[in-house]
C-alpha cells in the first residue's frame, strides 16, 4: 500500500502516475470485509482536515502500480482492509494517505518491518524518471530518516530534498513520509511543500495531519 501511494506523486504542475501491467505478485492477499473496508476509510485524511480553500482532490492513481526499485514479499500477508485517500493539492503542495488493515496484528507488524525502510524513498525515483522524460528537470538533493515525535506504536518518518526546475524557475521542495502503525492497521501520510514561486504547506500541518490520522488507528 505505502509503496503505491508512493508513485502518483504530484511534481508540482505535472501529475505522473506509473501503472504496472497486472497485479503485483508480491502485494498482500486481499480477503476484504466490510467492517475493515470501512475502517481503512476512517483512518485516512479528507479535505476537512486540511485548512483554508484552493484545495483540488484527485482521485488517487491506479493503485496497482508497483514500485520496481523495492518491492518486498507480502505475499503471505492478508490484508482485509485498504485506503487511498484523494491527492490534495493546492499551488504545488500535496497532501495524500493511505491506509491498510490486516487479518492480524502479525501481519501488520511484517508489512510494517519490510516497508519501513529508507529503502521505500527510491519509489519516488520512478515517478521523477517521468518527469523528466517529459521534459521537466528533477533533481534529487537529500533524502534519508526524519526526526519525528512517536505519535503511535508503530512511527517512522523520511524526508527527501528536490529541486525541479521549470521553465525559467528553480523550484525547491521538501517531500515527506509518515508511516503509523497500531495493532492491525498501518498507515502513511506522504506530504509536498514547495518553495517560492509556489505555496509552501502551512507550519505545523504536517504534525497536526499525522496526529489525526494517529488518533484514527483505533476502531
Amino acid at each position: 500500500m505505502v509503496r503505491r501511494l508512493l508513485l502518483p506523486v504530484v511534481v508540482l504542475l505535472t501529475a505522473v502516475g506509473t501503472a504496472a501491467g497486472g497485479a503485483n505478485p508480491h502485494d498482500p492477499q486481499k480477503r476484504f470485509t466490510t467492517a475493515d473496508q470501512a475502517w481503512a476509510k476512517r483512518a485516512s485524511i479528507v479535505r476537512d482536515d486540511l485548512p483554508g480553500g484552493g484545495w483540488k482532490a484527485t482521485k488517487a492513481s491506479n493503485d496497482s502500480a508497483t514500485c520496481r526499485s523495492f518491492n518486498p514479499d507480502e505475499s503471505k500477508l492478508v490484508e482485509t482492509g485498504e485506503r487511498l485517500s484523494p491527492d490534495y493539492s493546492r499551488a504545488g503542495g500535496l497532501v495524500a494517505s493511505a491506509s491498510s488493515v490486516y487479518r492480524s496484528a502479525a501481519d501488520a507488524q511484517a508489512s510494517w518491518n519490510l516497508e519501513a525502510k529508507p529503502a521505500i524513498l527510491t519509489c519516488f525515483d520512478q515517478a521523477f524518471a517521468q518527469a523528466r522524460a517529459s521534459g521537466m528537470r528533477v533533481t534529487i538533493l537529500a533524502r534519508g530518516r526524519l526526526a519525528f515525535p512517536q505519535l503511535a506504536p508503530r512511527t517512522t518518518a523520511f524526508r527527501v530534498l528536490v529541486r525541479y526546475d521549470v521553465q525559467r524557475f528553480r523550484i525547491p521542495a521538501v517531500l515527506d513520509v509518515v508511516l503509523l502503525g497500531s495493532g492491525r492497521v498501518n498507515a502513511a501520510l506522504v506530504l509536498q511543500s514547495p518553495g517560492a514561486p509556489l505555496q509552501p504547506l502551512p507550519a505545523g500541518l504536517e504534525r497536526a495531519l499525522a496526529a489525526r490520522l494517529a488518533e484514527r488507528l483505533s476502531r
